[in-house]
């Protein structure tokens, strides 16, 4: 009985050390972002530190492995990934070494921010990652989100822009109305709802359809719509960077304005842009 309580707890200790060596090649690659030396002939800077996360430590990579794939399995959405791997490394410093050697420039990147590390016999595996923006916490509410949209379109029009070549000189600022914001929510949570990217709706109804349906009456109406973006700000700089929409955005025929956003629910959720203008 005994012998075999021994041989469980030295079974025990073997499991153990592969994981505590992967460990210290995790707290090795955030010493060496700190003060990386040389790498491939420059002198890098500094890269903040990245976290551990277990789940980018379970992922095994195979011979045509589609690595977004893997963390997907694994419960990690990744906006980005890569791995690296080394084979003969008996300790952790030595896999750094070795890591650091061939792959410095993605050890040292700094569009990652989480780490797993893996050891299996004498193969270790890197995995970094940057995890997919959680749309629910980075955005406020949509009221929120509409207002910050109007103050960035205001400090765009209160310059001259250049919307695709064609120049547009300042224009006045828009005033929030509150029914072309639902106008602009209704349609943000159509598509979102039924998966579809278009000024039309499912139900064939356009931008002064729906500026009407929710009591706006209109001599002059127009829309932008956009997806995939994370901020108000980043909105409003893609449809600056889109002739059309920077017309839009532009016309000195358009007093008023709302706008929202609604999210795509699902594995890689994404947010849906509606900014509505109008003149009574």
């Amino acid at each position: 009985m005994n012998f075999l309580l021994k041989s469980a707890a030295a079974c025990a200790l073997l499991a153990a050390l592969p994981a505590q060596a992967a460990d210290d090649l995790a707290a090795l690659i955030n010493g060496f972002r700190a003060a990386p030396g040389a790498c491939q002939g420059r002198k890098p800077l500094p890269a903040p530190p990245l976290t551990p996360h277990p789940a980018l430590s379970r992922v095994e990579l195979r011979p045509g492995s589609i690595l977004i794939a893997a963390l997907d399995q694994q419960g990690y959405e990744a906006e980005l990934a890569d791995a690296v791997q080394v084979s003969g490394p008996t300790d952790a410093r030595s896999a750094l070494e070795a890591l650091s050697e061939h792959y410095c420039s993605t050890l040292l990147g700094t569009q990652y921010a989480a780490i797993g590390v893996s050891r299996r016999g004498e193969t270790w595996t890197v995995v970094l990652a940057q995890p997919s923006p959680d749309l629910a916490v980075l955005l406020p509410p949509w009221p929120e989100v509409g207002q910050q949209i109007l103050a960035a379109t205001n400090a765009a029009r209160a310059k001259a822009q250049d919307c695709g070549g064609v120049r547009m000189a300042p224009a006045g600022p828009l005033a929030w109305n509150e029914a072309l914001g639902r106008a602009a929510l209704a349609h943000s949570e159509d598509m979102a709802k039924r998966r579809y990217f278009s000024h039309k709706g499912k139900d064939g109804h356009d931008s002064g359809d729906r500026a009407r349906a929710a009591g706006y009456s209109w001599r002059r109406v127009g829309e932008n719509i956009s997806l995939g973006q994370i901020s108000a700000e980043e909105a409003v700089a893609g449809w600056l960077s889109s002739p059309g929409h920077c017309a839009n955005l532009m016309n000195p025929g358009f007093t008023e304005m709302g706008a929202a956003y609604a999210i795509r629910e699902g594995k890689r959720p994404s947010a849906y842009w509606t900014q509505v203008f109008g003149t009574r």
